[in-house]
């Protein structure tokens, strides 16, 4: 099952252009820290062609009849400039060091602004996991800041090479194009094996993500694995996953340490080709021990670059996959959305300025919906031509059987889904991007499976808003008394998507969350999925008791709440019949 290349030369010419146009637009959003980095580095790799003169002088003064001191002297300046290269390396480190989280940072801002605050749902973008998502990440991000590392490290292997062979040509020509044969050689080896390096890098990445995306879907399933008893299919699984990741990992880290190990490999037959060129020159008294000192230390030179180069080349075309897997988060797949200068912004809070005083809720305003049909995607049920007012001060309950359209409706009325046609208005302004301009302080979503972050409870429930929000948003949403039950209290941390808590109070902490950002318009879908009856009832006096003035949009069939509604609409196979 060995992956063939796909697409061959004309797809690994694609991955190029797209990898270095996407790698420059990267360097240049901070092209000064490149710049230094770049200086630092071709300095460092091109000091070898000094050290190889001195190296040079110290050899003939040796088999002359030069003074000790003279050698002395020309020793030390060889000891100097190679501290001197040694120096110049542990501040290129430092520098570099910033700039490589620099190139990481940037493309994972984009993507999480991309997908926080950009027009349109984010379903369809998303892959079908986290795992996946944070493979991407991580990995993607890596691959294609990786290209900008050996560009550094390449650019002074080929200012270096050119320098050495120029040097050695002076000396001998003939033995110069000899040894620089293993290079281009090399060179070509790295170029045919490029499409390889691709096709395994992309089955080596599915793999990876098949492996993450079981461990979070593992991880969320625990109780379901231990009711079914499937411990051992479970762990069955989980083998069977890291053995295709294990072949598919051979294979692409086999084909990177192939492209590596070219330089070694050529380097070794330079010095060989060169032993049996020179050995006559020398006994003929052609060649001096410094020209054979000068042409050993400089073929290591030469045999650097096939191992920069076919580096290179593995992650250009690495890079080629990253940034299709990258630009797929973004609202048009364009790989220059993944990394364009970041705009600065609170991804806490989507967009906007970040609230640092007490929220303050939006003027009231009237909700309207004309006309409204949207579905998950073709083939797919949804709502069709439904009309809908929200006037504030209103509670507005949606009822109707299972899969009548409920849920489809709120969703598609906050623009939370993709395939969508119709009119909404807020105000009487109608708006052209609801999930953008539908969010706190004009409006507020709980959804019926709520999303906890891995936080203490006070974090998850604020999510950066000052801590004044909280005891008005705890109380409303009957979450006090648990909290003064906890053993931490608000510092308990909640776990992945709170699995700490029960499902009661996953769904009050996330109306708390919702409360606390003081929304004009509250719209909660079916709380009543986790809540006992007690609870509910609490919860819903505090929130439309006598004098609150909330306007709410609420999905549920409990009667105390209907009771209360001021309009009931009802659904049925997504259309609108009361």
């Amino acid at each position: 099952d060995d992956p063939a290349p796909t697409g061959g030369r004309a797809e690994a010419r694609r991955d190029g252009r797209v990898t270095l146009r996407t790698a420059w637009a990267l360097l240049r959003v901070d092209p000064h820290a490149y710049a230094l980095a770049w200086l630092q580095w071709v300095a460092f790799h091109t000091f070898p062609i000094p050290l190889g003169l001195l190296l040079k002088a110290v050899l003939d003064r040796i088999g002359s009849d030069a003074g000790t001191t003279s050698v002395w002297v020309v020793l030390a300046a060889l000891a100097g400039a190679e501290l001197a290269r040694w120096t110049l390396f542990g501040s290129a480190v430092w520098q570099f060091a910033g700039a490589w989280i620099g190139w990481h940072t940037v493309p994972r801002l984009n993507l999480l602004r991309s997908l926080v605050s950009a027009p349109g749902p984010v379903a369809g973008r998303l892959p079908g996991s986290s795992g996946e998502a944070v493979s991407r990440f991580r990995d993607d991000t890596e691959s294609l800041a990786q290209v900008l590392d050996v560009g550094l490290d390449i650019s002074g292997a080929v200012l270096s090479t050119v320098l050495a062979i120029a040097i050695l040509a002076s000396i001998d020509a003939r033995t110069t194009f000899v040894i620089v044969l293993p290079v281009v050689a090399a060179l070509g080896f790295a170029r045919w094996l490029g499409p390889r390096i691709r096709a395994w890098r992309v089955a080596s990445r599915e793999a990876a993500a098949e492996v993450t995306s079981y461990l979070g879907d593992l991880f969320g399933s625990i109780l379901a694995v231990k009711a079914s008893g499937a411990e051992a299919a479970a762990a069955s699984r989980f083998r069977d996953l890291n053995d295709r990741r294990r072949v598919a990992a051979r294979r692409d880290q086999a084909g990177t340490a192939l492209v590596e190990s070219l330089g070694g490999v050529t380097g070794e037959v330079g010095v060989g080709l060169m032993l049996l060129l020179i050995a006559p020159a020398l006994r003929r008294g052609e060649l001096s021990l410094g020209d054979v000192g000068l042409f050993a230390s400089y073929v290591t030179v030469l045999a650097s670059l096939p191992r920069w180069v076919g580096r290179l080349g593995a992650y250009i075309r690495q890079g080629g996959v990253s940034v299709e897997r990258l630009a797929a988060l973004t609202v048009d797949g364009d790989p220059a959305g993944v990394v364009a200068p970041p705009v600065a912004m609170d991804l806490r809070h989507g967009p906007g300025p970040a609230p640092t005083l007490r929220a303050r809720p939006a003027p009231p305003a009237t909700l309207s919906v004309r006309g409204l049909t949207a579905d998950h995607g073709p083939g797919t049920s949804g709502i069709i031509d439904v009309d809908l007012d929200v006037r504030p001060g209103q509670l507005v309950v949606l009822t109707g059987p299972v899969g009548s359209g409920k849920t489809s409706l709120l969703r598609a009325t906050l623009g939370l889904l993709g395939r969508r046609s119709g009119t909404i208005a807020w105000g009487g302004e109608v708006i052209d991007d609801p999930g953008a301009f539908l969010v706190p302080p004009r409006v507020a979503y709980v959804p019926q499976v709520p999303r906890l972050f891995s936080e203490p409870l006070v974090d998850t429930i604020l999510l950066g808003l000052p801590v004044e929000e909280l005891d008005e948003a705890l109380e409303l949403a009957q979450l006090t008394d648990d909290v003064a039950a906890m053993p931490n209290g608000l510092a308990t941390v909640v776990g992945p998507r709170g699995v700490r808590l029960s499902g009661g109070q996953v769904q009050r902490a996330a109306t708390a969350r919702a409360l606390a950002r003081r929304p004009a318009l509250l719209v909660v879908d079916d709380l009543s999925s986790a809540l006992d009856v007690a609870t509910e009832v609490r919860l819903w006096d505090g929130l439309l008791g006598r004098g609150a003035g909330r306007t709410a949009l609420v999905v549920t069939h409990r009667r105390q709440v209907l009771d209360r509604a001021d309009v009931v609409v009802e659904l049925r196979d997504g259309r609108r019949v009361r």
